[in-house]
């Protein structure tokens, strides 16, 4: 039989179900629209979507790795906060939602997942990592060769997003420095093609001056976030993940060189770089610790 798992990524607007192989090749993949959890609950979409591969792959053992928007409490299987972003959702615990097909279960908070599945697939020779994700929100994980990942007491560290908040703004790091928050800021600012990131960075590479300054007001946001990160963690590499890191260099140079305007003189920063798995780093870090 072969040694397949299932890997599941909840986030805010889409849940990814995945049937991998031990190479981490995908088997069967299907993505369906995360339900309002109110009239249609994201545990019955869940369990539909595990019990289909089990009984399509006949998979014994049936392990499931499942990647979660919000505060996880990793080692019990349960989300324990999420705020705002998906109703009715803390208190989930996917040990006993998947306990009737007699699952094996792992459970990860999503920037965790994504931070183990791209150490699953590339190799870095320092021994501390942060990676931050940008998006809807900006969510952090934070990995030690030796201690592995580090939650905190109440597996609410590396919340970054929560940082910096400005009472006159009425905003935080993350309601300025998201993906999100870029794009509200291209609308507010009349950027002609409205929420086209990628035509904002291709506009600013010729010189578009209303491109590069939207840009240039939105990484130091950004770069502000990650001054703070290299004051607390001290990492040896910073990770930037999310869509927009697709951008690589391009993002880079815009974020990098603003870093110090936050630090003490001479202070010093790790290096940055963009994640190198563009796509599914959840699925594939969701299954890494069977």
């Amino acid at each position: 039989m072969e040694n397949y798992k299932v890997a599941i990524d909840i986030g805010g607007t889409a849940i990814k179900a995945a049937v991998l192989d031990e190479d981490l090749s995908f088997i069967d993949y299907h993505k369906v629209s995360t339900p309002d959890n109110i009239n249609h609950l994201i545990v019955d979409t869940v369990y539909a979507l595990v019990e289909r591969f089990q009984k399509k792959y006949n998979l014994n053992p049936l392990q499931v790795g499942i990647s979660s928007a919000g505060v996880v409490d990793e080692e019990n299987g349960i989300v324990v906060y999420t705020g705002p972003t998906i109703p009715n959702y803390n208190g989930t615990n996917f040990h006993h939602l998947l306990a009737p097909l007699n699952a094996q279960v792992q459970v990860f908070n999503d920037v965790n997942a994504a931070l183990l599945g791209e150490l699953s697939l590339h190799q870095y020779e320092v021994d501390n990592i942060f990676c931050l994700t940008l998006g809807t929100g900006i969510g952090g994980a934070f990995y030690n060769d030796t201690l592995q990942l580090y939650n905190g007491e109440r597996n609410r560290a590396n919340e970054i997003g929560y940082l910096l908040y400005n009472a006159e703004e009425n905003k935080t790091f993350e309601q300025r420095a998201s993906t999100s928050a870029l794009k509200s800021l291209m609308l507010s600012r009349a950027f002609p093609y409205e929420e086209d990131v990628p035509k904002l960075f291709e506009l600013a590479e010729q010189g578009d001056t209303l491109a590069l300054s939207i840009l240039n007001q939105w990484s130091q946001a950004v770069a502000e976030g990650i001054a703070q990160i290299q004051i607390i963690y001290d990492p040896g590499l910073i990770l930037i993940g999310g869509g927009i890191s697709s951008q690589d260099q391009q993002l880079l140079k815009y974020i990098t060189p603003k870093i110090e305007r936050f630090l003490p003189p001479q202070y010093g920063h790790a290096a940055i770089q963009t994640t190198r798995t563009q796509n599914h780093a959840s699925l594939f870090g969701a299954i890494s610790k069977f």
